[in-house]
């Protein structure tokens, strides 16, 4: 019965795009390139800016058409379907954990070589996000937005209780310290609480401040039955269900009315029933609709090793499209000066070249005084400890991140101690690479190449010996080897 639903959802998906794109509305003078993707000002904007640019640049008219991405939790198989039933649109956003299903899929162009011609090349924009771009080396997009992850601090709702803001870079025990005296100032003693200082953590990177990535070195094994892990998820527990800084999934939809999933966090930050939020730079986006907040941003608070993980959103091309050399056209705009400046007037995020990032239209933005400072302090925390998140080639990212989740789950609500929530994970995630080994003969020389390289690793680590930064795979672990000094100096990153 799923096979034959599938197959009809599979069915009605391609019939219905057929049928948009066969409309007499759908219709143009131009060629015509479809770009899936939010529906917002800056998406239209952009839009609007790309047909300018193609003619001052005396390039092909294109009629840019905005196709609005579907963000439910079938979004991605939906346009996994479009692809391989051959209708998918021109262009479309991939975002974090969707690169490698869409190039497995082989539904995405590999873009490398009109890239490097066209000045659009994976080398131009920000070093943490190569890997949302790149698939064993090959460039399949160009970063349409770049953000990291930072804690904001609504303080108009720390003022109303009396409750001192935390400083820009904190620890674990800080966090404890200041959030426990805030619920108990929010939340008056014998009522069902409603207010929380946390919206939610981020586990990758918890861990990656006690030292600990999800894999090893070379990417692998994971190493999430690490013992530093099981304290992440004993504390992960700790301020969920005993201190109650931070909500459930479950409450948080709870507490809103107005909202719900993707925007329930930012209604109650702006009603101030969470403190804080820890989102990227985009949530302006959410937050300006809402009125004017008095707005600070935070590093988020970690166990000893400062760090924030850095994304991008990326445009990639549909392998059929009709039109590749124009669908390109748009990849190679977005490593333009209007559209980088456009980017940094928005909010939206970081502008997709870094130098961009440094200049007054993104570190000072009118109209909104309240945030003052946001800009410089997301720009100079992504230039100072952003790392990349750590996607491991022999296993699909978005499957780690669906057993990660699910064994967190099991911790919080009591089925699992955290010493078992983190031995089945890494036992899953383990046993999901043994499978794609198994069933892609293809990989297996590349994971024994790095197998080897791991057992090198261990023997100079063991000696004390410092290692060829080419020989690590993972970019957390280039990040920490390089701040603690066992990096050889000769070894190429």
């Amino acid at each position: 019965m799923k096979r034959v639903l599938l197959a009809s959802l599979g069915v009605l998906t391609v019939a219905t795009v057929i049928l948009h794109r066969t409309l007499p509305a759908q219709r143009s003078a131009v060629p015509v390139i479809t770009w899936v993707t939010d529906d917002d000002q800056v998406r239209h904007d952009t839009v609007a800016l790309f047909g300018r640019w193609l003619a001052e640049n005396r390039l092909p008219p294109v009629d840019l058409r905005i196709d609005l991405r579907d963000n439910t939790p079938t979004g991605p198989s939906k346009a996994l379907i479009q692809g391989v039933s051959g209708v998918a649109d021109d262009l479309t956003d991939v975002y974090m954990n969707q690169l490698e299903p869409f190039q497995k899929a082989g539904i995405l162009l590999d873009v490398t070589d009109i890239a490097r011609a066209r000045g659009f090349g994976a080398a131009l924009t920000y070093p943490a996000v190569r890997s949302d771009l790149e698939v064993m080396g090959r460039q399949y997009g160009f970063p349409r937005a770049v953000d990291s992850a930072l804690l904001w601090v609504n303080r108009a709702t720390f003022a109303r209780y009396g409750i001192a803001e935390p400083p820009s870079r904190w620890n674990w025990d800080q966090f404890e310290e200041i959030g426990l005296r805030f619920v108990a100032a929010a939340n008056p003693p014998g009522s069902r609480q409603r207010v929380f200082f946390l919206n939610r953590v981020w586990l990758p990177l918890l861990r990656r401040g006690l030292g600990l990535s999800t894999f090893n070195e070379t990417m692998t094994r994971c190493t999430l039955d690490d013992p530093r892990n099981v304290e992440v998820l004993r504390r992960a527990y700790r301020w969920t269900v005993t201190d109650r800084l931070l909500p459930t999934q479950a409450e948080q939809y709870a507490l809103v009315s107005d909202a719900t999933g993707f925007d329930s966090s930012f209604s109650l930050f702006a009603s101030g029933r969470f403190a804080m939020i820890y989102e990227g730079l985009w949530a302006l986006i959410r937050l300006h609709p809402r009125g004017e907040f008095q707005l600070r941003v935070v590093e988020p608070f970690t166990g000893g090793f400062p760090n924030v993980e850095v994304g991008s959103g990326a445009v990639c091309v549909y392998a059929g499209s009709p039109h590749p050399e124009l669908a390109c056209l748009f990849l190679q705009f977005l490593a333009s000066r209007p559209f980088n400046l456009l980017v940094a007037r928005s909010g939206d995020s970081m502008p997709p070249l870094p130098s961009y990032a440094r200049t007054d239209d993104f570190l000072h933005p009118p109209h909104h005084p309240g945030e003052a400072g946001v800009q410089e302090f997301f720009a100079d925390t992504t230039r100072d400890c952003g790392i990349a998140a750590s996607r491991s080639p022999f296993i699909l990212p978005n499957e780690v991140f669906r057993i990660d989740r699910e064994e967190f789950e099991e911790v919080l609500a009591g089925r699992a101690s955290p010493e078992e929530g983190a031995r089945v994970a890494a036992a899953r995630i383990n046993a999901g690479i043994a499978l794609n080994l198994a069933a892609e003969p293809g990989l297996r020389r590349l994971y024994r190449e790095r197998c080897d390289v791991q057992e090198r690793i261990a023997e100079r680590r063991a000696a004390g010996r410092p290692v060829p930064a080419n020989w690590i795979s993972d970019p957390f672990h280039l990040a920490y080897y390089r701040a603690r000094g066992w990096l050889d100096k000769g070894g190429v990153p």
